[in-house]
């Protein structure tokens, strides 16, 4: 039964056991690998508390290598030209070596004259000089080597996801989504069922209500908001597939409508404000830019319509009590306590620029900045930009410069596709609502730390993955795809 349900899988994908030469034969076993190690790498990622725990994060990373020895040796036997050309491939290579640039730029030994040259260190001198702590030697240039070390492993997974996203075909592409979709979909249930009477499934969690396996409602609601787009694109390919069926939408329609549903309902009965915030954003924003299905009367105000509906029977179904969130004290205190936070991290971040405190060193090394307005300990600065520009300096702007760079391109090369009599082809709508769905990962950053935890994160690097594929090859005719009759590609 179990080899029954992974041939399936593997057909659907677009992996089917035909007389190869032993190369190919070789190259599409890898490709089984990588997609077989994928689709598990995604289905365990949420599993314990988003994966922010050391022993899934091992289980993680270990998965993460197996899916990037699958995609980097099938890389090697026949380059399928996923990483664009020229400049374009030079930026994905860049991203995707993250990891290694902050292993070379912080986790190198340095001799201790350079080390206490390094902006920041003065005070550490002084209180390796209290300690009576040796102060020769070498140094590696991060404040907290051991836990860069760690943060530098857990960048595997999100690599994984990255490249994975880049290498899959279009039909494995959507059977990965959908993968991805089906993860969501079993978190909102469980987090419905943790409303009723059944104290056990939050798991002996610090925070009840609506969570899932994860810590909290905002790592939780940020991970099914990310997958909102992909199902509304999904409903609109059901819709399109039977526009003229006497039922309507037909059965696959339905079933998307209810999934929507779902996770609609759970994102407003967890009551994370940013979740809903940005939830009700790309949502919105995918019913405006994705056109309507071909052939049928759907038209945009009909759209509007029907998401309107879906979310007043939501609001019926979970009532109104999450508003209490919104209310202005509520607000108050707590943008005040992220305010103190960014701030302070902030002066950090200008103390150790350019080159940074080390990546994952926030909690060893923020308590010095700390203020006394907050009582406790701080492991994060509930902004994971200020964060990041705290622990990695220069190096982090650098990267986010490069990332905006590849963004800018694929949001102007989409525009222009769309302008076009034909509009944007199935990948390309794909593409769309991928980078719909990171945009509420990165919005929901400025004020939580959803990068840090490995689920979300390798979710938002499978999106941006997806979103930054070569444009072409969807299903716009073309001569030879016409004169040969090759594969057409079935993602909606």
């Amino acid at each position: 039964m179990a080899g029954a349900g992974l041939g399936a899988l593997m057909r659907e994908a677009g992996v089917r056991p035909v007389a190869l030469a032993p190369a190919d034969r070789l190259g599409q076993t890898l490709q089984g690998l990588a997609l077989g190690a994928g689709v598990l790498l995604i289905v365990c990622a949420p599993l314990m508390r988003g994966g922010n725990r050391s022993v899934a994060l091992v289980a993680l990373e270990w998965l993460g290598l197996a899916v990037l020895l699958g995609v980097g040796l099938r890389g090697l036997l026949r380059p399928v030209g996923a990483w664009g050309h020229g400049s374009e491939r030079l930026g994905l290579l860049v991203l995707a070596a993250a990891p290694l640039w902050v292993a070379l730029v912080q986790l190198l030994p340095l001799p201790m004259g350079l080390w206490t040259a390094l902006p920041g260190r003065a005070f550490y001198l002084d209180v390796l000089a209290a300690v009576q702590a040796p102060g020769t030697g070498w140094r590696p240039a991060s404040l907290t080597p051991d836990a860069t070390w760690a943060a530098v492993l857990a960048g595997i997974p999100l690599v994984a996801c990255f490249a994975l996203a880049l290498a899959s075909t279009p039909a494995q592409l959507k059977t990965l989504t959908r993968v991805w979709i089906g993860g969501a979909l079993a978190q909102a249930l469980l987090g419905l069922a943790q409303l009723g009477p059944f104290p056990a499934l939050h798991f002996d969690s610090l925070f009840t209500g609506v969570i899932g396996t994860f810590a909290n409602r905002n790592h939780f609601t940020s991970f099914l908001v990310m997958t909102l787009p992909l199902v509304v694109l999904e409903l609109r390919g059901a819709w399109q597939h039977r526009p003229h069926h006497p039922g309507g939408v037909g059965h696959a329609g339905w079933l998307w409508g209810v999934v929507l549903f779902v996770l609609v309902l759970a994102v407003l009965a967890a009551g994370s404000r940013a979740g809903i915030a940005t939830g009700v954003l790309v949502t919105l924003a995918t019913v405006l830019l994705l056109p309507g299905p071909r052939g049928s009367r759907l038209g945009l105000p009909w759209r509007l319509g029907a998401l309107a509906a879906l979310v007043l029977l939501a609001l019926g179904a979970v009532g109104l009590d999450w508003m209490g969130r919104f209310a202005g004290q509520t607000v108050a205190a707590d943008s005040a306590f992220r305010h103190l936070l960014a701030t302070s991290t902030w002066t950090a971040a200008l103390e150790f620029w350019p080159l940074g405190s080390g990546l994952g060193s926030y909690a060893g090394v923020f308590p010095r900045f700390q203020p006394a307005e907050v009582s406790g300990f701080a492991p994060h600065a509930h902004s994971d930009y200020v964060q990041l520009l705290m622990e990695c300096g220069l190096l982090f702007v650098g990267l986010a410069a490069v990332a905006l760079w590849l963004l800018g391109r694929r949001a102007r090369g989409l525009a222009a596709r769309a302008r076009t009599p034909h509009g944007l082809d199935r990948q390309e709508r794909l593409m769309m609502v991928c980078g719909l769905g990171l945009l509420a990962l990165l919005l929901h950053a400025w004020v939580d730390f959803n990068l840090r935890i490995p689920a979300n994160a390798m979710l938002g690097a499978f999106l941006l993955g997806a979103l930054l594929r070569p444009l072409g090859g969807g299903d716009h005719p073309s001569p030879p795809a016409r004169a040969s009759g090759r594969e057409r590609t079935t993602a909606p």
